[in-house]
């Protein structure tokens, strides 16, 4: 058979976000040997991650990918990732031998690959931002001052945003009436939430910037040290 009609196929990408669980693909064709291989490369080394018997349905994990399983469907043999990490992100390859051989080669077996699957792994980046220390001398003209918290780089792109203030050791919720939200869709998509307040609390309270995505909480607290400045 020709090199073509032994194609593995497999997605372009996937992006998935920390903790979920991503199943990616590899559809083989009937000339594969006995056994699915799934590899995976990253900063420029490949690695072999585990190899599972077509008819066997037996399942041999290479050392440091021992929580990585398969999905049995018709001619699909998928790789599983739970819990997914952001060292998870790289390129998963399949491939299999095959059988025939071709004009050109003039062998028994060919070692084929897919063409590979990108998992891309996003979680929240959080960033605070604080009045610099100059211009907490000035107003907008009515007393007030505003402190950013940012989250970008995540997926899905939809986030929640809660601020809080400490008061008598305890943090509560800040007004809402206070906070200003803005999206920005760019390459990359940035969430911003603006706190409108008191230039004077703004300098002696402490604050705490929240985001929630696919449930699971950062938190960021506004001090000045660790914070960008705007």
């Amino acid at each position: 058979l020709p090199i073509g009609q032994h194609t593995l196929q497999q997605e372009i990408s996937s992006t998935k976000s920390v903790d979920k669980t991503v199943v990616i693909d590899c559809i083989y064709p009937s000339a594969c040997r006995d056994y699915i291989h799934w590899y995976q490369l990253k900063d420029g080394q490949i690695r072999r991650i585990l190899y599972s018997g077509i008819s066997s349905g037996t399942t041999n994990n290479d050392a440091g990918f021992k929580s990585f399983t398969v999905v049995r469907k018709t001619s699909n043999l998928a790789l599983k990732i739970s819990e997914l990490k952001d060292e998870h992100s790289a390129v998963y390859y399949c491939a299999c031998w095959v059988s025939g051989g071709t004009v050109v080669i003039n062998i028994s077996t060919l070692k084929t690959f897919g063409s590979g699957t990108k998992l891309y792994v996003k979680a929240p980046t959080l960033f605070g931002y604080l009045p610099s220390k100059k211009d907490e001398k000035k107003s907008d003209g009515h007393g007030k001052q505003t402190m950013l918290c940012q989250a970008s780089g995540m997926f899905p792109d939809l986030v929640k945003f809660a601020w809080k203030k400490k008061d008598a050791g305890k943090w509560g919720d800040v007004s809402e009436g206070d906070v200003v939200e803005q999206r920005n869709d760019g390459q990359e998509v940035t969430v911003t939430s603006m706190l409108i307040v008191d230039k004077d609390k703004a300098r002696n309270d402490d604050y705490q910037c929240t985001v929630v995505h696919e449930g699971k909480t950062k938190e960021l607290e506004m001090k000045r040290g660790n914070l960008k400045k705007l």
